[in-house]
């Protein structure tokens, strides 16, 4: 399946082919990967890649998943090909209601950017956490209002834990 994910604000073209119930073929732009993927908790996966082991814990927050490992956390959307597509055509899509922003590991509060009451904009600053030595800035995935923090600076977290929401 051929899909577009966006990283950093980068879109970028990913294909995958299942060879074999845990085996893949990945291609990423001019490159392609053999990689074994298992599923070794809830929300976690180990790839072996090249004769080398990577672990990531995933968490989804709407559209988007929180790819977490030892090197930080990452925020990625990925939707297959056509349905990108069809969105291009039809323009930016804008996220409505509640979004909740959540731990996507465990670690400890650096320092919220935000307070309730702020008015937020797309991908904002809002909080940072570090995690396994490495400090993370969650960004706001809507433009409104935060309506709660949960946290304080140097508080610690646990994974999947809220930290704030905005409407």
């Amino acid at each position: 399946m051929r899909y577009i994910a966006t990283i950093a604000g980068a879109e970028h073209e990913v294909e995958i082919e299942e060879l074999s119930a845990e085996t893949y073929a990945i291609s990423f732009g001019a490159h392609r990967f053999e990689a074994d993927l298992r599923r070794v908790g809830p929300a976690s996966v180990s790839i072996i890649l090249n004769n080398r082991s990577f672990d990531f814990d995933l968490v989804r927050e709407g559209e988007e998943i929180v790819v977490a490992s030892r090197a930080g956390a990452t925020r990625v959307t990925l939707i297959d090909a056509a349905r990108h597509a069809l969105r291009a055509r039809k323009g930016p899509r804008e996220i409505s209601g509640r979004a909740e922003i959540k731990a996507a590991m465990p670690g400890r509060v650096v320092n919220v950017l935000v307070a309730a009451g702020d008015e937020v904009a797309v991908n904002q600053g809002v909080i940072i956490v570090e995690a396994m030595k490495m400090e993370n800035e969650l960004k706001s995935p809507k433009a409104g209002k935060v309506v709660e923090v949960k946290v304080a600076a140097g508080q610690t977290v646990e994974k999947g834990e809220l930290l704030l929401v905005i409407e």
